[in-house]
């Protein structure tokens, strides 16, 4: 299976309960308003951030462009308004909330929350500023800092606007914190600790030269910073000064509740704990690498990171959730109920049962490639070494495949539970096989390239493309090959009838009258290879790809759709032209509905 674009942020978080509620399980917010959009239903991203108030709100902000919100119990996801990758957060309350971050090359971002919508906020500068961290004493007195390429830079947000600060030092920095506007500290690596006093920045010597990641105090006089190896410093308002610290794992993120009640967090699920004594390991509950900690109290903590993981101590005991997958999705498709399945790398299959999604036992480690369910429930998963599996409604599990020798299946489709296609390919050609309701049975074919999608009109109108431009038909009785006029790597196929069909890949689509196959003309050129195809009708069609790629057809020409993700999907299914479904990297899920 080919995976689309190349977005290289590795990122995190799928579905996801606060510990004691039960199952994972994120619902996607009431819609404020009735317009359709495309939003988060679900994603496996790297959560790099988290900040609260007292009151029970919580947001933590992912490297994939999700924020994620909570009042206390549930989890929902918020319209972030920006594909960036989100790496830090911070606010006053929970109508005044900054997050900040980059995208591309350096492009920064700094949006705002001001308890109904976040909205991007100009950053000031024309720098190619990567951001990293956002801390400030008042919603008028707020920092934020970042990379450039000469260095670093540090933005000051007075109420009105933001604007850039002569900053001492070319190393690049990671966080900042202060005790109050005019006691702030920045860290970075090698070292790196400035300090501002109100008028100006300057370096601080420090006793190490480990990179340094996260920095939190309870004082002017007691404020500890964390980093690589183990790094532990504590600052106690002359000097700064090494910590024995019990681990050599790399720390990134450190929050308290008082000096003698400090948490800190890094790779491999490490948490420390200091008592104002001595720093001690903790049983964390998890093995992601952990990037940020944050608490009301030190009876309510919580630590987030890869994997979507959010852990969380009641003080006695750590316990940690996490997305249903950080893999990518090939596949995506769902009854006429609530349910919904997708499938990716070895043997991932997770479900949605239109209220939490779960990771699902497949049996198989081999790759699943495609995913279809039939109206009766009942659901089809293909893939490598021509694995075929059925759900039944209480479970997956494996099917004779009717295959003489080792293929890989690409897709799946049926008419119902008892008339289903699969196709793809081994060293001796493309593959279908077709199912009776009793078993699977080789399918002559009429083309000498691998297929990749399959989907049909009726049980005696059913198409099939794949590599170099490759299209078959199906008439119920023998395929035959198509004339597609195309070289291209087709992976997608759908239609609204056997004269109105849709067939994508690489940067084309094509087009089925009933006659001929022809290349739709378009007025913009995609900026990532289509991989998926589906519609609610001639008039309403969706393409996705690459980088985030949306396309929508309205009957008379493409245009581009906000996705509101860089991430690049796979494949797109849905219900209805309101109940749509896109599916790619890092366990992502896009939903597209009311918003």
């Amino acid at each position: 299976m080919r995976l689309l674009g190349n977005f290289s942020i590795s990122v995190l978080l799928l579905s996801i309960l606060l510990p004691g509620c039960g199952k994972n399980s994120v619902k996607p917010p009431p819609p404020p308003v009735s317009s359709l959009g495309w939003g988060i239903l679900a994603s496996g991203e790297r959560i790099r951030s988290i900040w609260g108030t007292q009151s029970g709100h919580a947001f933590a902000v992912g490297q994939a462009g999700g924020i994620f919100h909570t009042t206390g119990t549930t989890w929902s996801f918020q319209p972030s308004g920006t594909d960036a990758g989100l790496i830090d957060v911070w606010g006053t309350s929970e109508r005044d909330v900054f997050a900040v971050g980059w995208r591309g090359a350096g492009r920064s971002v700094i949006l705002h929350f001001d308890g109904t919508t976040w909205g991007k906020m100009p950053s000031g500068t024309d720098l190619q500023l990567a951001l990293d961290g956002v801390w400030g004493a008042s919603g008028s007195d707020v920092f934020a800092m970042g990379s450039v390429l000469t260095g670093s830079e540090i933005l000051h947000y007075n109420g009105t606007a933001w604007s850039s600060m002569g900053i001492p030092t070319t190393s690049n920095l990671s966080r900042i914190w202060g005790t109050s506007g005019s006691n702030v500290f920045a860290v970075g690596i090698l070292g790196t600790i400035l300090h501002y006093d109100g008028t100006a920045w300057t370096s601080m010597a420090v006793p190490v030269s480990s990179d340094i990641f996260g920095v939190w105090g309870s004082s002017a006089a007691d404020i500890f910073a964390v980093g690589d190896g183990g790094t532990i410093l504590h600052y106690d308002g002359t000097a700064w000064t090494a910590m024995f610290s019990p681990t050599t794992n790399t720390l990134f993120g450190v929050w308290g509740d008082s000096g003698n009640d400090v948490f800190a967090a890094g790779v491999s699920g490490t948490v420390l704990h200091y008592d104002g004594t001595a720093w001690s390991t903790v049983a964390s509950g998890t093995t992601a690498h952990l990037f940020g900690a944050w608490g009301r109290s030190a009876s309510d903590v919580f630590v987030v990171g890869d994997q979507g993981t959010i852990g969380h101590f009641d003080g006695s005991a750590w316990t940690s959730t996490a997305a249903a997958t950080s893999s990518v999705l090939w596949g995506v498709s769902g009854t006429t109920g609530p349910e919904l399945f997708a499938v990716g790398p070895a043997g991932t299959i997770i479900g949605f049962d239109g209220n939490s999604w779960s990771a699902m036992s497949s049996g198989t480690t081999h790759d699943l490639n495609g995913v279809w369910a039939a109206s009766d429930g009942t659901a089809f998963a293909v893939g490598y070494n021509a694995t075929i599996l059925r759900h039944d409604g209480s479970g997956w599990a494996s099917m004779p495949n009717g295959v003489a020798l080792p293929a890989t299946l690409n897709g799946v489709w049926g008419t119902s539970s008892s008339d289903v296609f699969a196709v793809g390919g081994n060293t001796s050609g493309p593959v279908i096989l077709h199912y009776d309701g009793s078993t699977w049975s080789s399918m002559g074919t009429a083309t000498p390239n691998t297929l990749q999608a399959v989907w049909g009109a009726s049980d005696s109108d059913v198409f099939a493309v794949g590599l170099s431009g490759a299209i078959a038909h199906y008439d119920g009785a023998s395929w035959s090959p198509m004339a597609s006029g195309s070289y291209a790597y087709l992976t997608g196929v759908w239609g609204s009838s056997g004269h109105d069909v849709f067939a994508v890949g690489d940067t084309t689509i094509l087009h089925y009258d009933g006659t001929a196959w022809s290349r739709m003309s378009l007025a913009f050129q995609p900026s990532a290879a289509l991989g998926g195809v589906w519609g609610s009708s001639a008039s309403d069609v969706f393409v996705v790809g690459g980088l985030g790629t949306i396309l929508h057809y309205d009957g008379s020409s493409w245009s581009p759709m906000q996705s509101m993700t860089a991430l690049s999907l796979q494949k797109v299914w849905g219900r209805s032209g309101s109940d749509v479904f896109a599916v790619g990297e890092q366990g992502r899920v896009q939903h597209y509905g009311p918003q």
